[in-house]
């Protein structure tokens, strides 16, 4: 008896309807024996006793979740000769012995069921046990994308702090995590914006069957990078947001560890020498827009009063954040919900506004040079234009070279900061800055001589700094001296580590 459930809808976990499948397709084997165990019966159970040989009986695990939304004659459905199996009658042997049927929606219906579940078997099919005492007492997995701008600084941090660092390839972590610990069982797993971290969580899962600590490292709007998830399994990570002001919200919607950990300076810009050519510059680097702009915010739109608004704004030195797009849209922080990207799309259009009104102003105050993309000619026609410059390569000498380097803190982020706030410095370089509440982070005796309010006085600011011989000295001074003391990344990654620590013995 077929229950014919093509239009069968349940609600999954995080309370959104979804369309059920049917069919052989809907199903993924695996496993290195014969003896038949589905994992999730699907929505027409009926059909399966054609995969379980004749006279053989077959075990199951389903989601009690999804038994309790299925119509009653699902039940009466089920083949005699399927068998219901405890989640703890999976040992080794059975495991060993068996050729899995996966339900494939499984992991995204229900993830906090079937995550620990499929993180077993993943472990337990590996070609080798995991090592749960781990071969290096001080052993982390970094997960790195092949552009990472952050991850290299931080295997280098790591290393200084006498840790082994193993990369975990973003783009294939679900089969590189569970190689990685056949050799080590880490003290903690990096994530920087989520990197290597699947929607539905079951990375975290193959890391929380062995007792791993993960950390998702934010360094952009946490919003954003979390509504790419479709798992609640970000709620047990140990959070970081370099912006203090996500930390309220993220708390109130379950995140069970959520901190503050700002960005800090790259050890490399301290052996910077400084660029020709660049003496009588004001300098700005950074893209015109962040890659993939178009996509992300894809459906967007936004009250034309409202960016009106926001848009003279910064020409009155304000700007329109995040939270104010957040106030004025009704909207209030919520996961899962896509919905908080209409006011992360008003927030990147007020940070175009207002790099354009105070680099306009600039650059008919002093000589800009811009190194960046082409799409800054049109933002800012008054400039000269270079081409992008690498971060690992000649950005310490452009920064220690220009006369001032200018920052302008998106508005994405209400309270932060950026890598100029504290690379420029370690360079050598003098900084101007928008004066984002984030610089609390730092004394107001450095922080107030290079601060301006927006356009009507960014050009008076970073003609002071780039004049005043004595200042620039003064301040060179006191910032390599805080840098050193409070902001590098070792700091950083010292209180990320004992946050691991806590984890482990909680």
């Amino acid at each position: 008896m077929s229950l014919r459930p093509t239009r069968l809808r349940v609600q999954d976990e995080t309370g959104r309807t979804r369309t059920l499948s049917a069919g052989p397709e809907a199903f993924e084997a695996f496993g290195t024996g014969t003896q038949p165990v589905f994992l999730g019966l699907g929505p027409d159970p009926a059909s399966l006793a054609r995969l379980v040989p004749a006279g053989e009986t077959a075990g199951y695990v389903e989601c009690p979740q999804f038994a309790a939304a299925m119509p009653p004659a699902w039940k009466a459905a089920i083949p005699a000769n399927l068998s219901p199996l405890a989640v703890a009658e999976l040992t080794a042997e059975r495991i060993a012995r068996s050729r899995f049927f996966l339900y494939r929606q499984n992991p995204r219906l229900y993830p906090s069921f079937w995550g620990p579940i499929l993180a077993r078997l993943r472990l337990s099919l590996s070609p080798a046990a995991p090592a749960h005492t781990g071969t290096r007492p001080n052993a982390v997995f970094l997960a790195r994308p092949a552009t990472g701008l952050l991850e290299p600084e931080l295997a280098r941090a790591f290393a200084s702090l006498g840790y082994g660092v193993r990369d975990i390839p973003a783009d294939r972590s679900l089969t590189a995590v569970p190689d990685a610990l056949a050799l080590d069982t880490p003290v903690l797993f990096l994530s920087i914006n989520g990197a290597g971290l699947d929607p539905d969580g079951l990375v975290f899962s193959l890391l929380a069957a062995t007792g791993v600590p993960v950390a998702v490292w934010c360094v952009d709007n946490p919003f954003h990078v979390l509504s790419r998830f479709r798992a609640p399994f970000w709620k047990k990570t140990i959070l970081g947001v370099t912006d203090d002001w996500f930390i309220a919200p993220l708390r109130e919607l379950g995140a069970a560890s959520a901190h503050h950990l700002p960005l800090a300076a790259s050890h490399h810009f301290f052996e910077a020498k400084p660029a020709s050519g660049l003496e009588d510059t004001a300098l700005f680097v950074g893209r015109s827009t962040f890659p993939g702009r178009e996509h992300f915010f894809a459906g967007c739109r936004l009250p034309e009063e409202l960016l009106t608004a926001a848009r003279d704004g910064c020409a009155q030195g304000k700007r329109a954040d995040f939270g104010w797009w957040l106030e004025k849209l009704g909207l209030a922080p919520a996961w899962p919900d896509k919905a908080l990207r209409l006011a992360g799309y008003g927030a990147e259009m007020t940070g175009v506004a207002w790099r354009t009104a105070c680099l306009g102003a600039l650059a008919r105050t002093m000589a800009l040079t811009i190194h960046g993309d082409p799409g800054w000619r049109e933002i800012v026609p008054g400039a000269s234009l270079a081409g992008p410059v690498d971060y690992y390569g000649g950005l310490a000498g452009c920064y220690a070279g220009a006369a001032v380097t200018v920052n302008l803190t998106s508005p994405l982020l209400p309270r932060g900061l950026t890598q100029r706030h504290f690379d420029v410095w370690a360079a050598g370089g003098v900084l101007a800055t928008d004066a984002t509440p984030g610089l609390d982070l730092f004394p107001k005796a450095l922080t107030r001589p290079m601060t301006f309010t927006g356009p009507g006085d960014i050009g008076r600011r970073a003609r002071e700094l780039a004049r005043d011989t004595a200042l620039r000295a003064e301040l060179r001074a006191g910032w390599r001296e805080e840098l050193l003391a409070r902001h590098l990344y070792t700091h950083r990654l010292s209180r990320l580590l004992d946050l691991a620590l806590y984890a482990q013995r909680s």
